[in-house]
């Protein structure tokens, strides 16, 4: 069985770029999260479960 040099680039690449994505979110501040979340297009309230506070706390944290 042979492996193409296509799928071996797509493994690298995602091998490459997956550790650094990760990253990147793990630094990703409160409010940088929230206001990305909510273009993703989620709810006040589901992203006041994630951090178990109001909604109206959450959209303060937003606006900081």
């Amino acid at each position: 069985m042979t492996i193409s040099f296509t799928c071996v680039a797509v493994w690298i690449t995602v091998l490459i770029t997956l550790p650094l994505i990760l990253f990147a979110k793990a630094l990703e501040t409160p409010k940088t999260r929230i206001n990305r979340l909510r273009k993703e297009g989620w709810t006040w309230r589901r992203i006041a479960t994630i951090y178990g506070v109001s909604e109206t706390t959450v959209s303060r944290w937003a606006k900081c």
